[in-house]
């Protein structure tokens, strides 16, 4: 389920792939839980929960008011107390928090340095379980790029031998370096990316105080903060990264095996987790009008399966029709709205989408969906549309939540409904031009001077950046 959460003007309101946000309690009175972490503003961590089936959240509860306009990242331990790492806006000091978690609340605990000279960015937490802590995380002194990490024995209270040391250095670059924490089994890896031109790892046996050497695990152009690592039930090491195109690589304990590439066309947000030991990776790729689907893609037994959609209500129109009144017939839009061919959706006889009272666009999908996003080559002018769906009876008006319509805009994200949860639950299904849909439908209301003129409608939205919750 969609929910709308909170709006944010920060920089990096769903953070980087790394980034861990959203967890579930796994067992306990309170088994089931959802909690999300969010940036909501430049300098504002909020949090927000929901029992199944997750349509309802808490009001935001305010964290912390001193964080850097800059991604964090946080850890829940098996009590459901949650370590969050960020960065201070004053002096760009790396610090951390504990939300305990008491009687099922989270009480937010004082905060604690790990690190308090130089900028220090993009950290990535990690439990070594049972109870010690492992941060790394981007440090720039001077100009170059450092890669550090530290530990916690005490709950984050205090880090390797104080405030003042940066702890282990793990790589340096030049013009960028950014990292991951991955306990697995017996070892600590660090895997990271240096100058945009590689990414290796390092690794640690936690019994011991040595990192071994650096190892390379792919080499090229185009690494940045932009990947995941994940283990699999059977203390596989997964790595997926996009350089020019989605790839996968998994390190099976003693040796890495080939790259297997997903996408060719490559994507952002790359996401990384393993379900009964099969890795699946989610990811952003781009569409069209700066728009992004969100696909998955699942290891089979040859390979990669073909990326799809994850999210049904984020996709092409499965029926486009316009309606005209005079010659009392429908066209179908469907392949001129999926594309982004400039002025091909209109009517025939009119050379518009519509024009006059009685004149209608409709839009159907088997899913319900909350959002559109129209590009026109030609805007409509003079006139005015009224928004319907189908309840089963009649078609009901109702006003869009991102306000009025009117086709008047080259480029417009129009929110229907502030997100799934906010659909109408009468809205259904509806037999039109041979299929059975939910329907939306955009009839004019008022006579246009010049008729509008399409080159794309979808429900694929311009999604910023995804976050998967831990498992």
């Amino acid at each position: 389920m969609q929910n709308h959460l909170a709006d944010s003007t920060a920089l990096y309101g769903a953070g980087i792939s790394t980034g861990k946000k959203i967890f579930k309690i796994s067992s306990g009175r309170f088994a089931g839980r959802i909690v999300a972490l969010m940036q909501t503003s430049p300098t504002e961590i909020k949090l927000s929960c929901a029992e199944y089936p997750y349509t309802d959240w808490t009001p935001l509860q305010n964290i912390v008011n001193d964080c850097a306009d800059s991604p964090f990242d946080a850890v829940m331990d098996g009590e459901h107390n949650i370590c969050l790492v960020y960065t201070l806006g004053v002096d760009s000091t790396l610090v951390c928090r504990k939300l305990a978690f008491v009687q099922g609340i989270w009480v937010v605990g004082d905060s604690h340095v790990i690190y308090d000279s130089d900028s220090n960015v993009f950290p990535s937490v990690a439990i070594e379980q049972p109870d010690r802590l492992w941060v790394t995380w981007t440090r720039n002194a001077s100009g170059q790029y450092y890669i550090n990490a530290k530990k916690s024995d005490n709950d984050g209270v205090s880090w390797g031998s104080g405030s003042s040391s940066y702890g282990d250095e793990i790589a340096l670059g030049n013009s960028s370096a950014f990292a991951r924490v991955q306990p697995a089994g017996s070892y600590i890896y660090l895997v990271y990316t240096v100058d945009g031109s590689r990414m290796s790892y390092r690794r640690r046996n936690v019994n011991l105080e040595i990192w071994e050497n650096e190892s390379d695990i792919a080499t090229g152009s185009g690494f940045d903060e932009h990947f995941d690592t994940a283990i699999s039930g059977d203390e596989r090491l997964g790595v997926v990264y996009d350089n020019s195109g989605i790839r996968f690589r998994e390190y099976d304990g003693s040796r890495w095996l080939a790259i297997c590439t997903i996408d060719e066309n490559g994507g952002e947000f790359p996401c990384l987790r393993y379900f009964n030991n099969d890795p699946y990776v989610v990811y952003l790729s781009e569409f069209t009008g700066n728009t992004r689907k969100i696909l998955f893609s699942r290891r089979l037994d040859n390979g990669f399966s073909d990326p799809q959609v994850l999210d049904s209500s984020q996709n092409t129109f499965d029926k486009a029709l316009c309606y005209n009144a005079v010659v009392a017939s429908y066209h179908d839009l469907t392949a001129e709205a999926a594309d982004s061919n400039p002025g091909d959706m209109y009517f025939p006889e009119s050379a518009v989408i519509f024009k006059s009272p009685g004149d209608a666009l409709y839009l159907g999908m088997n899913s319900r969906f909350h959002a559109l996003k129209i590009i026109l080559s030609a805007v409509g002018t003079g006139g005015s549309v009224g928004w319907q769906y189908y309840n089963g009876q009649d078609w009901v008006g109702f006003a869009p939540a991102g306000g009025a319509c009117d086709f008047d805009s080259t480029d417009r994200e129009l929110l229907l409904w502030d997100d799934l949860a906010s659909v109408p639950g009468d809205w259904q299904k509806y037999s039109l031009g041979g299929s059975r849909l939910f329907w939306i439908k955009a009839a004019v209301t008022s006579e246009f001077d010049t008729g509008p003129v399409g080159t794309h409608i979808s429900t694929v939205s311009a999604i910023g950046a995804i976050a998967l919750m831990e498992n």
